[in-house]
C-alpha cells in the first residue's frame, strides 16, 4: 500500500517536476496606478516579493521585472519594444525554483519591420535575482505557441540571463 501512494505521488509532481507556474494579473485592481495624461505605469505584484512595473509611451512601451525592494533603483527597464494594439496580455506566468521566480512570461503586442506589422507573441524573460532579461518571443500563430513558450521559460529558468 505504501508503495501504491509513494508512486502515486510521483505520477503527480512529474506533471511539473521543474517547478510551480502560478500567474498573477497584469493589469487590474491587485496593481498600483501610477498613471499621468498619456503615460501608463503601473506596477502589478507577483510571487515572492517580485513585482513587474508596465509603462506605455503610446509608441514604446516596457516593462520592468525585478524584487519590490529594489524596483525603484534600476537604471532601466527590462525590456521595451514598438508598442501596438493593447500592448500587454492580462496575466503573467511565473516560472519557480525553490521559492523564488526564475523566468515569466507574457503575451504582448508590437510593431515589427520597416511595415510596421503588428505582431501578438509570448515574451519570455530570465530572471536572476535582481536582474532581468528578454531571452526570447514565440509568436502567438506558431504550432502549440504556449507550450512552445513554457518550454523556453523552463530553459531560462535553468540558465538565466547571459554575461555581458
Amino acid at each position: 500500500m505504501r508503495l501504491m501512494i509513494a508512486l502515486a505521488l510521483a505520477v503527480a509532481g512529474a506533471g511539473n517536476a521543474s517547478g510551480q507556474t502560478p500567474f498573477t494579473p497584469a493589469t487590474g485592481p491587485a496593481c498600483r496606478d501610477q498613471s499621468k495624461e498619456g503615460f501608463g505605469l503601473w506596477t502589478c505584484p507577483g510571487p515572492a516579493g517580485y513585482v513587474v512595473r508596465f509603462a506605455d509611451e503610446g509608441n514604446i512601451v516596457s516593462l520592468t521585472i525585478a524584487p519590490r525592494r529594489s524596483i525603484e533603483k534600476l537604471q532601466g527597464p527590462t525590456a521595451q519594444w514598438r508598442g501596438a494594439g493593447k500592448a500587454f496580455g492580462d496575466k503573467v506566468q511565473w516560472i519557480m525554483r525553490a521559492g523564488a521566480p526564475r523566468a515569466a512570461i507574457i503575451r504582448a503586442w508590437s510593431r515589427v519591420g520597416d511595415d510596421e506589422r503588428e505582431v501578438q507573441e509570448l515574451k519570455v524573460f530570465a530572471i536572476n535575482g535582481e536582474k532581468a532579461c528578454l531571452v526570447g518571443a514565440v509568436e502567438i500563430h506558431t504550432d502549440k505557441a504556449n507550450a512552445a513558450a513554457l518550454s523556453r521559460a523552463e530553459q531560462a529558468a535553468d540558465s538565466g540571463c547571459a554575461e555581458k
